[in-house]
């Protein structure tokens, strides 16, 4: 039997083509009566509502098709999920993502096993009962580490009367997901990221383990060889021309259904958001998604797999999930992208997300539409002991002598970079021991003052700046970006010998800082 990766192969030109596509090849009505008797779409018929829908007036149809299709075909229930992340550790380089191996501003975790069940009862507690357990690529934290952690879920969820256990990880071998499945693993979920390998390979770093594009695209084959029928595909939308990616992701669910008669678990719908210290994904590019484009999207992926759940996340905000939402979709409504979140409290995680109203209040609203909630039970007090941990305690001596300890940085950095502007290119033994101490004074600030940022944002913003904690995080996220930057450039002078560029961005970044640390001691007077 051939894989999917050799399926794409083929299909990938006439994807670009069915993407590029001008005038729609049948009418309107006949996709949606195919939709509804089929049901579902070819990847054809979606290229041709794709092509209706450069006629804005035809995108109310196409939507008012996908909600009554949705309303005969799949229940009238939207099931809750809930992601928990279990480690930051990355040895990935993708430029999109804050946990990206070269973030500075990336806070290190790894849960034991013992903080992970902590954390597992608080959301408990609250009522859920699908977990999605999520993970970077962590060289400590392979398959074999991780199948007590679905053990433990699945004895949880089991001794509370049931539930599901889901699982977003790096992609594995079909023995390692035999293994998690034994272990209680329910349904698997993956991003292709982008199906466009030109444009995967430029966003994901030579070296990074995640950049074999074909043995990500048969993951599916492995997965369902494992015997785990439950699967949840999709792109990130925003790394390439959404029109293409979004036909690939039919394509791809297509390929499940006559391969194996599978209709997706689930389909993916994020949307490329910013992430702390990763500046590629903070700048609108010509693949950004627009609203309208996005509502088309889920409209599309409604219409193509009316039986799967598209999963509504907290990337977007609580108003685009709750217009688009239809019957037997998953929602995500309390979301922490960070190990051990939901018991630390406002830590920065992998990517920017939006604050939803309370679980009961989203039920309720929810009701409202006809929907009814699953996966979400009336909430139970914790046992004595086990209440999420309040704000770090911090010294506030100790913290200002980091202060000095900073400032005392930023006088030899601007020191260094003074000789720099005297050294003549004739001046090697200058010009190396400049790019040494130049080297030692940034590993300080990438390592010492970072960690000193993260330090303040989990507990001493909250005691003397609790209005202001965004514009202080701001400072600190430009920082990391700039202090990546100010190493590009010393890279550039050391083949140049040319400091200008070095010079100009270094001294930016200490009359900011300089101004920054000023601020914060004003604010805790």
């Amino acid at each position: 039997m051939s894989t999917f990766s050799e399926v794409f192969r083929v299909a990938d030109v006439r994807l670009e083509s069915l993407a590029a596509l001008a005038e729609p090849t049948r009418p309107l009505p006949a996709i949606f009566e195919t939709a509804e008797k089929n049901p579902g779409l070819d990847v054809e018929d979606a290229a041709s509502l794709l092509a209706w829908a450069r006629q804005p007036e035809r995108r109310a149809e196409i939507h008012a098709a996908a909600q009554r299709v949705r309303q005969r075909l799949a229940r009238p229930t939207v099931e809750f999920v809930i992601p928990v992340y279990l480690t930051s550790f990355c040895e990935n380089e993708c430029l999109y993502c804050g946990y990206r191996q070269s973030n500075a501003l990336a806070e290190r975790v790894r849960l034991s096993l013992d903080e992970f069940n902590r954390e597992l009862n608080l959301i408990l507690s609250w009522g859920h009962r699908q977990i999605e357990l999520v993970l970077s690529e962590d060289p400590e934290f392979g398959p074999e580490v991780l199948a007590p952690y679905v053990e433990l879920t699945r004895q949880k969820l089991d001794g509370l009367g049931g539930g599901v256990v889901g699982l977003c990880s790096p992609v594995y071998e079909r023995e390692d997901y035999v293994r998690l499945g034994t272990a209680g693993l329910d349904w698997v979920v993956e991003w292709q990221e982008t199906y466009h390998q030109p444009h995967f390979d430029r966003w994901h770093v030579i070296g990074s383990p995640k950049r074999d594009f074909e043995f990500r695209l048969d993951l599916w084959d492995r997965v369902i060889a494992a015997g785990i029928k439950k699967i949840a595909l999709g792109a990130l939308l925003g790394l390439y021309d959404w029109r293409y990616d979004a036909l690939a992701a039919i394509e791809h669910g297509n390929y499940l259904r006559r391969t194996y008669g599978i209709e997706p678990y689930a389909l993916g719908i994020p949307r490329l958001k910013p992430a702390r210290g990763v500046l590629a994904s903070q700048k609108a590019s010509r693949f950004t998604v627009s609203d309208d484009d996005y509502r088309l999207i889920l409209n599309l992926y409604h219409l193509a797999f009316p039986h799967s759940r598209l999963f509504f996340n907290t990337r977007e905000n609580y108003e685009m999930n709750v217009s688009m939402v239809g019957a037997g979709d998953l929602f995500t409504v309390d979301c922490d992208t960070f190990p051990g979140g939901y018991l630390r409290h406002e830590t920065p995680g992998q990517f920017s997300t939006h604050g939803f109203p309370h679980r009961r209040e989203v039920v309720r609203v929810l009701a409202g539409r006809g929907l009814a909630s699953a996966y979400l039970e009336p909430e139970t007090p914790l046992p004595p002991g086990e209440s999420p941990a309040p704000a770090l305690p911090h010294d506030k001596s100790k913290w200002l002598a980091e202060h000095a300890q900073i400032r005392a940085g930023l006088e030899d950095w601007q020191a260094i970079l003074a000789g720099l502007a005297f050294h003549s290119e004739e001046a090697d033994t200058e010009q190396q021991a400049a790019r040494v101490a130049l080297r030692t004074t940034m590993q300080f600030f990438k390592t010492f003052v970072i960690d000193h940022c993260r330090r303040e944002e989990t507990g001493l913003f909250r005691t003397f700046a609790p209005s202001q904690p965004q514009a202080l995080r701001a400072a600190h996220e430009r920082l990391a970006i700039d202090l990546d930057k100010f190493e590009r450039q010393m890279a550039s002078y050391e083949l140049s010998g040319d400091p200008s560029v070095l010079l100009t961005v270094g001294e930016r970044v200490i009359r900011e800082l300089t101004a920054h640390l000023a601020t914060e001691e004003e604010m805790a007077r």
